[in-house]
């Protein structure tokens, strides 16, 4: 399977890139970095670029600041007004702040970046763009879909309106076929909201359903707290997506637990809840789940984020599933903690704390909640560097290329041949992380499994 995944890799690209540059050495030096990953064209001059766009999509355009002709400045704002779409991205000396600053205001771009550049800054970017882009997509389609479905809602309740006044005799008929659609509608955003939580999942490394798990258990405590009603469900939809705001954040972020990170990561990282926030705030039925996530984060003693509320400045809802979610990610590999706890040490972790971290009088209820919930929170999976790849694992996802080809399916339980095949990519796509995503202490036989 891998061998057949070779030569697919060299034909997937995850996008199209238009660089722009008067200096060919430059130009030289990008199409190198992004060759692999990429369609990449060059021009050396704003009008080319130009002329060329008026033939075919590009997906990001990368234009040096000062260039003979139209700068950079000026063909990205004309971008920005002809091709709104595309990611605009520029180069810039730090000469050229003022310009840049007064580029980004006219011409809408997504970022600039000094030279000389990072490469490893420069590629995450690039990634970060994309997705970011392809994530909102996503919730416009998402907006779209629940804006149809309420235009639909309103044309049964007028049909309603007007069958009772012909026959009123009907109206029990009529009125039972708009709780259908009712139902049907909030059936169909429920789905759509499953369908958001499993791309935050894979994007995020997280396990397909852990999101289900914790939100249950954030929904039950709700309960037991005192919550009612529409208060219960913005709860369990804020559990769902509590994760969503780190979609955009890069590998090197998402794959370290907070003790690990740099200062600049955990400022990156201390967005996540915000983005969360506005990613969801325009969705009607996520609205207040939206609000909740932006200060799921914060600590009963001041020192959370992203706004330092403390006590009862933060809402109830989300001093709850602060504590759930320190419970439960306190017990999964790479935590903020940087060790595993045991259920037993996660609750003594959670009284030790409460009153600083937490709220102590939720922290009692929930006490009382975990002796009667039953159900599991945590997994049995973890992600792995494929160097570290052993014989008789099993893949709980897919494996995708850095090229986004699918290299071994989920299920898939590795032999000899699958280690040989995985080091070798290692070298082959030096500079990318690639993980796995497997069950943990798996011990099967390695000499009773099929290649």
């Amino acid at each position: 399977m891998l061998s057949d995944g070779y030569s697919e890799m060299a034909r997937e690209k995850h996008g199209r890139l238009l660089i722009v540059d008067d200096e060919e050495s430059v130009l030289q030096a990008l199409r190198r970095l992004f060759h692999r990953q990429y369609d990449v064209v060059t021009h050396t001059s704003g009008a080319a670029a130009l002329e060329q766009l008026q033939n075919e999509r590009f997906d990001v355009i990368i234009s040096d600041m000062r260039m003979p002709g139209m700068n950079g400045a000026e063909l990205l704002k004309n971008c920005f007004e002809l091709y709104p779409q595309m990611i605009r991205i520029l180069l810039t000396g730090y000469s050229d702040l003022e310009s840049a600053i007064k580029a980004i205001n006219e011409g809408n771009i997504y970022r600039y970046v000094a030279k000389p550049w990072d490469n490893d800054m420069l590629r995450a970017l690039i990634v970060e763009a994309i997705e970011t882009r392809d994530l909102k997509d996503a919730n416009q389609k998402l907006n779209a879909h629940i804006v149809t479905q309420n235009e639909e809602l309103e044309r049964l309740n007028r049909q309603l309106q007007e069958k009772y006044q012909e026959k009123s005799d009907q109206v029990g008929e009529a009125e039972a076929k708009l709780q259908d659609a009712y139902r049907t509608l909030r059936q169909e955003f429920n789905s759509m909201v499953h369908i958001l939580v499993g791309i935050m999942e894979r994007r995020n490394g997280e396990e397909e359903g852990s999101s289900e798990k914790l939100a249950r258990l954030a929904k039950e405590f709700a309960e037991f707290a005192g919550l009612e009603g529409q208060q219960i469900q913005d709860v369990y939809y804020a559990a769902l997506l509590r994760n969503i705001g780190k979609v955009p954040l890069p590998d090197a972020v998402l794959d370290k637990a907070v003790s690990q990170m740099s200062m600049v990561e955990k400022q990156e990282y201390a967005h996540f809840p915000i983005h969360g926030q506005t990613t969801l705030m325009l969705l009607e039925p996520l609205q207040n789940a939206s609000n909740i996530i932006r200060s799921h984060m914060e600590l009963y003693n001041g020192k959370g984020f992203p706004d330092k509320l403390a006590g009862d400045a933060i809402p109830k809802e989300a001093r709850i599933l602060r504590i759930v979610c320190d419970y439960v990610d306190s017990q999964r590999e790479h935590n903020f903690l940087g060790e595993a706890l045991e259920p037993d040490a996660a609750r003594a972790y959670l009284l030790k704390l409460s009153g600083q971290r937490y709220d102590r009088e939720l922290v009692d209820i929930f006490m009382d909640v975990l002796k009667e919930y039953t159900e599991g929170v945590v997994s049995n999976f973890e992600r792995i560097p494929i160097q570290e790849a052993r014989v008789g694992m099993v893949l709980v996802d897919n494996l995708i290329s850095p090229a986004g080809v699918v290299l071994l399916s989920q299920g898939t339980q590795l032999t000899q041949r699958h280690v040989d095949k995985l080091l070798a990519m290692q070298l082959q796509f030096e500079g990318h992380e690639i993980k796995l995503h497997i069950r943990r202490e798996n011990t099967a036989e390695p000499d009773s499994q099929p290649e």
